[in-house]
């Protein structure tokens, strides 16, 4: 005769006993303590106990080694971007390959599956952009573990960058605080009711004085850049004062798609205009201009213009203060450089 002992029901029996966790402030489902013989399960439902979940996988993706990568890696590092709806940006990624230091992670393959630049203006100040992870790798723990990388290799100093809405949680965890934002215009320019040639053509005679106003703007030196910038623009135009003086600059110069006009640097939202108008002059292509969201009117006179909003990012910082002149910078050279 068969002895064994049928099996015990099972108590799916549940109540709230949150309070006997008052510590935390998550709500817990506890099952009370059933008759003896038969099955108990205690069910927790906590998102932060999610989140450290979320954070033990990171640690765990902790281990994936970041390597220095070369201009030989560019077409690598377009790829990545054209995967991510970011585009080729051969041209921009062709100057930080020049003036910053480009890192990634490879996976077992040796496929590129994430990047940073780490772009430095001497020992106290760096610029962060370009953090981009494969589609195919999200939510591992690779993006949180390049950027703790980069700012590791930055060495204690403030550091800036420019968050789209999907990269702010990321940032915001490992300390950046926003101190602005820029706001994307894009459109082809209408010139109606401008009046251009209130500015002079810039080139290479006119470095020093180009390095000595970027440093008053940006609060360091930026000469490696600046140097470069010639060369690198499509347009270069300079606004002097009576004395022959300048105390502004801009520049245009070709993305993958769009003519960039970037940096603008004027005391007053006059000169910042009269520049941009001299820069877009004759161009019949589609313009993008990043302009200070919380600066002058620059922003309602440009969608006057043809140039409309396209989308926002914020400017983050981590460590501080923030050298630089907002008053004066309507516009970066481009958000990956601060």
């Amino acid at each position: 005769m068969d002895k064994t002992p049928a099996a015990l029901p099972r108590l799916t029996q549940s109540l709230d006993q949150s309070e006997l966790f008052a510590a935390c402030v998550d709500r817990y489902r506890v099952a009370r303590t059933p008759w003896s013989g038969y099955e108990c399960r205690v069910t927790v439902i906590s998102p932060t106990l999610a989140d450290t979940a979320v954070e033990t996988l990171e640690a765990v993706e902790s281990v994936a080694s970041v390597i220095r990568l070369t201009e030989a890696d560019l077409p690598r590092c377009g790829e990545l971007g054209v995967s991510r709806d970011w585009g080729l940006e051969a041209t921009k990624w062709g100057l930080l390959f020049e003036v910053g230091e480009v890192y990634g992670i490879e996976d077992a393959d040796g496929r590129l599956i994430a990047t940073t630049v780490l772009t430095r203006y001497g020992a106290r100040f760096a610029a962060i952009s370009m953090v981009l992870v494969a589609d195919t790798h999200e939510r591992q723990g690779y993006g949180t573990r390049i950027m703790r990388h980069v700012i590791d290799q930055a060495a204690g100093a403030t550091v800036v960058l420019h968050a789209t809405s999907e990269g702010r949680p990321l940032y915001e965890k490992l300390g950046f605080r926003p101190f602005g934002a820029i706001e994307a215009h894009v459109g082809r320019f209408d010139p109606t009711g401008t009046k251009p040639g209130r500015t002079q053509p810039g080139g290479p005679e006119d470095l020093l004085q180009l390095a000595r106003l970027d440093r008053e703007v940006y609060g360091v030196h930026r000469t490696a850049l600046l140097k470069r910038l010639p060369r690198f623009a499509e347009r270069l135009r300079v606004l002097r004062d009576a004395e022959g003086l300048i105390i502004g600059y801009g520049a245009a110069w070709r993305g993958e798609t769009r003519l960039n006009l970037g940096p603008v640097l004027a005391p007053d939202f006059a000169g910042a205009r009269d520049l941009i108008i001299d820069l877009a002059d004759g161009v019949e292509d589609e313009l993008r201009l990043d302009i200070d969201a919380e600066g002058d009117d620059l922003s309602a006179w440009a969608c006057g213009h043809g140039l409309k909003p396209a989308y926002t990012c914020t400017h983050m910082v981590l460590g501080g203060p923030v050298p630089m002149d907002q008053v004066r910078l309507h516009a970066p050279l481009m958000c990956a450089l601060g």
